[in-house]
Formats: C-alpha cells, sequence, structure tokens
C-alpha cells in the first residue's frame, strides 16, 4: 500500500505533455534556475578621489573590461563592469556626495547670513548680499516696494537715518552642492526680500547648473583615468 502510495506521489511530479489542437501544453510550469555567479558588495564612497583610487587599485582583478563611470547626477556616481558571459553586471563603486546641498526658498536673515558665509563659494554677489542683509533693520521690519520688475527695502543707514535701496532681482551664486574636489558652478537665483526681513533665494537658471556639473565631474576622471581611459579600460559617461 505505501509502495502504491509512492508510486503515485512520483508520478504526480512528473512533467507531461499534451497535443491540442497543434499546441503542446504542460500540467506543471516550468522555472528556470540561474546560475550562481559570485558578485561584489557594492563600495560606496564620499569622494570622487576614492573612485580614482578604487579603480586604479583594483582594475587588475576585474575580468571583463571596460569598467564604466556614470556620472548619475550632480552628487551620485555609479561604477559598474560590463556585461558577462551570463549577461550580468557587478555594481562595484558609487560616490555620494557628503556637501551640504543647497534648499532653495525661505530663510530668516541670521540664518541666511550664516549660509553665506559657510555655504557659498565667495563671489562678488556673495558680498553684495552680506552688506545688504547687515543694513536691515530687523527690529522694526523692512518695508519693500516692488513693482513685479524690481525691488527696493528701506534699510537702516546709520543710527536713525533710514534710505530705500533697490535690490538686484538677480543674483549669481555659487554654493557648495556637488563635489568638491571640482569647481562648484555658478548659476542665477531670484532674489526676494519680505516685510519680515525674510529672505528668499529661487533657482533662475533652468537646471543648467547640474549640466555643468555632471560635466566637470566626467572631466575629472577623464584627467585622473587618462591612461585607463586611453587603453579602453575605463569608460566616463554621463
Amino acid at each position: 500500500m505505501l509502495k502504491e502510495a509512492f508510486q503515485y506521489l512520483v508520478s504526480l511530479k512528473e512533467n507531461k505533455t499534451y497535443e491540442i489542437h497543434g499546441d503542446t501544453y504542460s500540467d506543471h510550469e516550468l522555472v528556470r534556475i540561474p546560475v550562481n555567479v559570485d558578485r561584489p558588495n557594492e563600495l560606496e564612497v564620499n569622494g570622487l578621489d576614492s573612485i580614482v583610487k578604487l579603480v586604479r587599485t583594483e582594475l587588475e582583478m576585474m575580468e571583463n573590461f571596460p569598467v564604466f563611470i556614470r556620472v548619475s547626477d550632480p552628487r551620485r556616481v555609479n561604477v559598474f563592469s560590463t556585461l558577462d558571459t551570463v549577461m550580468g553586471r557587478d555594481r562595484l563603486y558609487c560616490a555620494v556626495c557628503d556637501a551640504p546641498d543647497f534648499r532653495e526658498g525661505w530663510r530668516e536673515q541670521e540664518e541666511a547670513i550664516i549660509q553665506l558665509r559657510s555655504a557659498f563659494v565667495p563671489n562678488e554677489d556673495t558680498a553684495y548680499l552680506l552688506d545688504l542683509l547687515s543694513r536691515i533693520h530687523k527690529e522694526e521690519g523692512v518695508t519693500t516696494v516692488d513693482n513685479g520688475v524690481s525691488q527696493s527695502v528701506e534699510a537702516r543707514a546709520g543710527v536713525q537715518l533710514k534710505q530705500m535701496v533697490p535690490v538686484k532681482p538677480r543674483v549669481t551664486l555659487c554654493p557648495y552642492r556637488t563635489f568638491t574636489e571640482i569647481e562648484q558652478p555658478e548659476s542665477e537665483f531670484i532674489l526676494r526680500l519680505n516685510e519680515n526681513a525674510g529672505v528668499g533665494l529661487f533657482e533662475a537658471d533652468g537646471g543648467r547648473w547640474r549640466l555643468e556639473a555632471k560635466r566637470r565631474i566626467a572631466d575629472y576622471f577623464e584627467k585622473k583615468l587618462a591612461k585607463e581611459i586611453e587603453v579602453g579600460y575605463v569608460v566616463v559617461m554621463m
């Protein structure tokens, strides 16, 4: 009895096919078992220089060339291998920028002054903004005159004297928002001030700074890994 039951259970596992109206049907669903391939764990770093060192040091261990360096965005770079014999890739390294990312929008006067001194590359317009903000009389508030194109604010000049100060509608600034190994791209910002001495900075370049940052990152790798690129071991792309 047990023998017959065992044979019956074995027969249930057998794959049977049937021809019906010229088509072949199976009573079992077949699943392909993929070949096990040992792959490295993706290593995360914070600088472009770390990617260069890793590629130079471990390139000899690679079996498939080229190795691709892709600038995914201004704050991330991914490194991966070409396809292997089973059409798979090794995700080798990634660089994630740890510099403080710029946040557009409104901020308090004190916060804006601190950010301009610590999170922006100094230029002519950061000096202009620091001078403007230092002369705004926050305790009494500010009075704004806005015609939709240009803006003026009532700012403090001395102890008692007040005057109307014209405000640039656009400023060119260079915040730290990508990897520090490259020169930070400049871009235009719309500048706004409100009655509570709030400072508004809004990106006004249509995202062109992102393309420029990616191009500069790609240029960085092309210079640092020129020999490896020349022999076809490394490919840099955006």
